[in-house]
């Protein structure tokens, strides 16, 4: 029968949103059940309808909607799928049945079963790997997807995501031992900031409370002490109104494009934190550019899609600008050399690459240095961070002891 879509034995029903056409031009809309998305448009279409836009259809009430940061896929996840995946393929399992396999594995994430169940549900009506990971945008990065699909078409499917797992890996050990390094200092200081505002606002009042009200002349320090310590105490409302506009304009500017630029130039010409920021970014980018000319790619398509490799719209810019003279024809070495923030070294190396056609190769030597780099400037800046942090705040506690021992000498002296 004309139009039918036969539910494959198993899967089982979503219901899924629709904006539609009709014949007419019109706009409609409503809900279907179909065990995938391709399903949930054939039967739009047997409606005589043409499907528009097709997503899942959310609960009443989702845990995932309502407390996302408990329920969002962790690289991890998409790193040991990538392995299990490629090893099923290797022993020659075939795509699917490698997939079910797989399916009836995943208990950890209940965000990533459910990504599975929609790519199984895809590959069954017809669709292709490539294109069901790419329906998942929240679990498969741009730069993935067309790696898989460039693995698909060669045949090296197995081989194409035992390099994604690999690239993943590298990217997110890197990131781990940035944050463990960070951790320490970062604790250290925020827990000498909790005690300098507890003994400012809590300890502080009733010591210097007793001292202005008796009659002597008090030091310098004792007196600068009083004056932030009423700061507080008279306007601790406007401190905490200014202070949480302050931190909302910050996060206002995150998400302009003009301000993020501001923070990521600045984050990378800070004296201490820029150079491992900097040689991080370098290291992506080389590592990027390795693994998708490796995976078979070409030059121009990697090109339009490592932008979407980094956070920082310096380097985004920057790569932008490169693709658009690579179009010209004027190579990467050349308009790299053109981009103040690649170092020479990098260029040479790309330069190289390009004229022995080993360009994955160089780029993975460069990525391996840079990456070494930016660990030994990152080691370096916590050493410098913790004892910084230390003095600091020993100087701090020091000034407000020195505060108060100062006045009880000057007392003991006027009353003897």
């Amino acid at each position: 029968m004309a139009g039918t879509v036969q539910t494959p034995e198993g899967a089982k029903d979503i219901t899924f949103r629709y904006t539609a056409s009709t014949r007419q031009g019109n706009l409609v809309k409503g809900n279907i059940k179909a065990p995938s998305e391709i399903a949930a448009e054939r039967l739009i279409i047997a409606k005589g309808y043409t499907p528009e836009h097709v997503e899942i259809a959310p609960s009443m009430f989702s845990l995932e909607e309502a407390f996302p940061t408990f329920f969002k896929l962790k690289p991890r996840d998409i790193i040991v799928f990538s392995r299990q995946l490629a090893t099923l393929l290797r022993s020659g399992i075939s795509l699917l049945p490698s997939l079910e396999i797989l399916q009836g594995q995943v208990a950890s994430s209940r965000a990533f079963r459910s990504v599975l169940t929609s790519i199984v549900n895809d590959i069954r009506s017809g669709g292709s790997f490539s294109q069901a990971v790419k329906k998942n945008p929240k679990a498969f990065s741009e730069i993935y997807c067309r790696t898989i699909a460039v693995g698909e078409e060669t045949g090296n499917l197995n081989t194409t995501l035992n390099q994604m797992a690999d690239f993943m890996e590298r990217h997110q050990a890197m990131s781990q031992r940035v944050k463990k390094a960070l951790s320490y200092p970062m604790i250290v200081l925020g827990v000498g900031i909790v005690v300098v505002i507890m003994l400012i606002t809590v300890v502080m009042p009733q010591l210097l409370g007793m001292f202005t009200a008796m009659d002597v002349e008090l030091p310098l320090p004792t007196r600068i002490l009083i004056a932030i310590t009423e700061i507080f105490q008279n306007y601790t409302l406007y401190i905490v109104i200014g202070g949480a506009l302050i931190f909302a304009v910050f996060l206002w500017m995150t998400k302009q494009p003009a301000g993020k630029r501001v923070l990521d130039r600045l984050r990378l010409n800070m004296p201490i934190l820029g150079p491992p920021a900097l040689m991080s970014e370098l290291g992506r980018f080389a590592r990027t550019l390795s693994v998708m000319i490796g995976a078979g790619l070409k030059l121009q398509e990697t090109m339009e899609l490592l932008p979407q490799s980094t956070t920082n719209m310096l380097f985004r810019d920057s790569l932008h600008q490169v693709n658009e003279r690579l179009l010209l024809g004027e190579g990467l070495a050349g308009p790299m050399s053109h981009v103040s923030l690649f170092p020479p070294l990098l260029v040479q190396m790309v330069a190289v690459g390009e004229e022995t056609n080993t360009l994955d190769f160089t780029m993975g030597v460069v990525a391996d240095f840079y990456e070494t780099a930016a660990e030994e400037k990152t080691a370096a800046m916590v050493g410098m961070i913790g004892p910084v942090s230390t003095i600091g705040i020993a100087l701090l506690v020091g000034f407000i002891a020195l505060s108060v021992l100062m006045p009880m000498y000057t007392i003991t002296g006027a009353f003897g």
